[in-house]
Formats: C-alpha cells, structure tokens, sequence
C-alpha cells in the first residue's frame, strides 16, 4: 500500500497536540516510518503551521485542490463545522479521525455515522482516554469478575483552564458553536471511559445539574462583556441497570494542583481506582482475599492490553498523558485505515461514539428541567 496522506483541518490547540503526534509516531514506533505523509493542513494562522512538516498549507477548506487524494482528515475545527467538514470528506470518499464531539448533538452524530457506515469508511472519534494503559488494564479488571457486581462509581474531570473571569469569550462559551460547556468539552471523556470499562453495566437513567460560575466575560478587543451561555461545571447521576449509581462531575473553574482526572469504582469484591498520575496502572484492591499479582498478571495478558503496550509512549518516552493518550490514539487510526478495517473493537468508531454522545443529550435535557 502506498502511504497514506493525511490532511489536518484546524491548528489551534488541539491541532498543535495531533502535530506533535503525527512527527513523534515513527520515533516511538518504527513500523511508522514512511507509512505516511504529513500532506496539508489548513489554518486560519497560515504562519504558525510552516516548517513543521506540513506539506500544502490552506487558509481554507475549499481551498484544496480536488486531486490532493486524502486517505484521512483530521477534524480539529470548532464543534460546530465537525458536522458539515465531516460529511464533505466521507461523500468523497475519505476516512475521518474527528476530535469529540463528532457533532453539535446526537441527531448530527447519528448522521455522520450513518454516512461512514454507508461509505465503507475508517472513522474514529477523539476519545483518547480509551488508549490510556491504565483504563484498558481497569476494562480487563471488571471484565475478570474480580472487582465483582458494581456497587457505585464516580468520575471527575476537572479543570481551572476558565476560572480567570478575565479570559475572553471564544467559540467554546456559545452554545451554538460548542453545543454545551463543560459536559460536552470535558464530560463526554469520562462518560465515554466509565461505559467503556464497565462494558456490559448498561446505564438506566440520567440525571444532571449544571451551573455557569462566571456568567459573563469580555468580548475581544472591546471593553463590552458578553453573556457565557454554556456550563462551566456540572454534575451527572447515572444509575445502571443493577440500581447501582455513580456521578460525573467536570469543571473549567476548579481549581486543584493534586488531581485532574480521577475514576474509582467500587465492586462486592474490591476497589478499582484510575488517576491520570499514574496512566500506565490501576490501583486494585480486593475485598476477598483473591491474589492481586495473580489478577494483574492476568490482565497484562489481555489482548488489547498488550495492543496498548506497544502503541503508547514507554514512561521514558512519555511526553505527559495528553499527547501520549492522542499519539496512542492516532496510531489506532493509522493502523486501521492501513489494514481497510477495525482491528480492535475498542476503537471508538463515530457509531461506538453515539452511545456517550446520547448521554450528553440526556444531561442537558436532565439540567434543563431541573432548572424549571
């Protein structure tokens, strides 16, 4: 197969990181080298994208030429335009690597999924915390039966990023650029992850506060404040079809140097704990005596487990969870799209994606009465 050529859409932050991860991958992973071609980006800020590998630079999606013979797009615009740049891609044919959310609400996901599945075409949502050692060890864990029948979860996201009322407003504080606040930008990662390892622990109902901290901030260059109306934090209840209940909460406004992404879970036979200091392993605890070197001697020989180990950066080659969880997760793509086919099931495909997609939904539906 030839290499693949990939076009990035959007350089802001997020398309900073995935730069970062498409010209460290052939360090990290040999098998890479001259897999593929760094073939364009498009940005608004033609200046910061040269020398960086990129070989055409657009100011313009329209820009590019109908010749380029894309294999992948990779969507890291504002939420808004993940919908419509999307589809614009797969009627042509490409396969779509899309930063969370895939779209603006579920009606828009389903749509976009619908159409890669009519395609033929390798998608895959931004949802990295999949690619994270520490959750796929945590998935097996639930999966062996040690931790046993769930008794009660919580998650938390949390982030000081927005607590400085002086920060100026962009796309991610309008609702109809960005869908919802912190639910959607924060909130959709740890929905995603605690559905993703408690696997077959259905969720029966949703409930969710939400509140805005700092209601109002300026608006560019001028002196005028501007009304924020999204969330800058919230608060989940799910409650799983065995009535065990857990709650998510996610912030842009907390403020807290020891911990940022956290998830523990609890089970009649033990305790499992995940936490971004240590991505590479759970803290598991039994509550029945059941020899816990024999239970992680277990799961590192889970298939998908040792998968993870061989795509995510070693802790010497770590360059800090954020960019190892998208350069595991980019890796996951490239494999795909260079095999025709999903190779793991884990793979948050954009139909993989619509099942947290729907949660959010429910939470702002949720918040939005209980505000009545």
């Amino acid at each position: 197969m030839d290499n693949l050529n990939i076009g990035l859409i959007g350089y802001g932050y997020i398309g900073q990181v995935h730069t970062i991860a498409y010209k460290s991958l052939p360090i990290l992973t040999p098998f890479f080298k001259d897999k593929y071609n760094m073939s364009l980006v498009v940005s608004r800020k033609l200046e910061n994208t040269k020398d960086l590998g990129w070989g055409n630079l657009y100011s313009d999606v329209d820009e590019i030429p109908r010749e380029s013979n894309l294999d992948i797009v990779d969507i890291c615009t504002p939420n808004f335009l993940h919908y419509e740049q999307g589809k614009k891609f797969m009627n042509k044919g490409v396969n779509i690597y899309c930063e969370k959310p895939i779209a603006l609400n579920y009606r828009e996901a389903l749509d976009m999924a619908n159409l890669a599945e009519d395609k033929g075409l390798i998608t895959q949502a931004a949802l990295v915390y999949r690619f994270m050692p520490a959750i796929a060890k945590a998935k097996a864990i639930v999966e062996s039966g040690s931790l046993g029948e769930i008794i009660s979860f919580r998650g938390e996201l949390l982030h000081s990023s927005y607590l400085n009322p002086e920060r100026e407003m962009n796309w991610r504080l309008r609702k109809e650029q960005s869908g919802g606040g912190a639910i959607v930008d924060l909130g959709v990662h740890i929905v995603d992850t605690l559905m993703f390892i408690l696997g077959d622990n259905k969720i029966k109902t949703v409930n969710a506060r939400t509140n805005t901290i700092i209601k109002e901030r300026p608006d560019g260059n001028s002196k005028t404040l501007s009304k924020v109306d999204v969330d800058d934090w919230g608060l989940i209840i799910l409650q799983l079809e065995n009535e065990s209940i857990g709650t998510i909460e996610v912030s842009k406004v907390n403020y807290n140097p020891n911990s940022n992404f956290h998830i523990d879970i609890y089970g009649k036979g033990g305790y499992l704990s995940i936490s971004d200091k240590d991505p590479y392993n759970p803290v598991f605890s039994s509550f029945t005596g059941e020899n816990e070197k024999d239970v992680y001697k277990e799961i590192n020989e889970n298939k998908y487990v040792k998968y993870l180990n061989s795509i995510y950066p070693t802790a010497k080659m770590s360059m800090g969870p954020m960019i190892d969880m998208h350069a595991a997760s980019l890796s996951n793509m490239l494999y795909n799209t260079i095999e025709g086919k999903i190779i793991h099931k884990e793979t948050p495909t954009f139909k993989e994606s619509l099942k947290s997609q729907k949660i959010i939904d429910l939470s702002y539906e949720s918040s939005s009465k209980n505000e009545e």
